[in-house]
């Protein structure tokens, strides 16, 4: 069922290596000519794309903690090229199943950074914002467990008119 082979991997996630912004990588990663599509003309506002797979989705870090009665105060999340985001977290809405929510936060040790993470069962999309990195992350749903990591170019990716850059994201509290 996966579309690509795996190169790297780590305890919580598989990376393949094919450049996924290359249109003969996109037509095996895209369901419908449309997504093929709105993937190639997302090329002009991102670096690079690449897919990865994930073993311990979020769903799965609600049961754990559900099952222990520890609360979520951490979460890993992919990067490209074998990297991995540590995330502090700060903010949890669930749903009463479980099977979906929202969870927000920080780069581990950078309050100066943006970290979100929407899922419902096994799909799961994310964005991380950590301009005092230069880690501008975008987590896109494929199938459950795999999700397509862009890096992308704040100047481009989200132009708004009148809007502030990303690059100057402000200190947020921590609680």
């Amino acid at each position: 069922m996966r579309p690509l082979p795996v190169t790297r991997s780590s305890a919580a996630h598989e990376w393949t290596d094919a450049d996924a912004t290359q249109p003969v990588v996109i037509e095996k990663i895209a369901h419908n000519p449309d997504e093929f599509m709105r993937l190639v003309e997302e090329n002009d506002r991102i670096k690079r794309r690449q897919l990865v797979y994930r073993s311990q989705p979020a769903w799965e870090l609600v049961e754990q903690s559900r099952a222990t009665g520890e609360p979520i105060r951490a979460l890993t999340l992919p990067g490209l090229d074998g990297q991995e985001v540590h995330v502090e977290v700060t903010g949890i809405d669930l749903d009463p199943s479980g099977l979906s929510g929202t969870f927000s936060g920080h780069v581990a040790g950078n309050q100066k950074s943006l970290v979100t993470l929407a899922f419902i069962r096994g799909r799961e999309a994310f964005t991380v914002v950590s301009p005092d990195d230069g880690v501008f992350l975008q987590g896109h749903p494929r199938e459950p467990g795999e999700v397509l990591v862009a890096s992308f170019d704040p100047d481009k990716y989200l132009n708004v008119p009148g809007a502030e850059s990303l690059k100057n994201l402000p200190t947020l509290p921590s609680k």
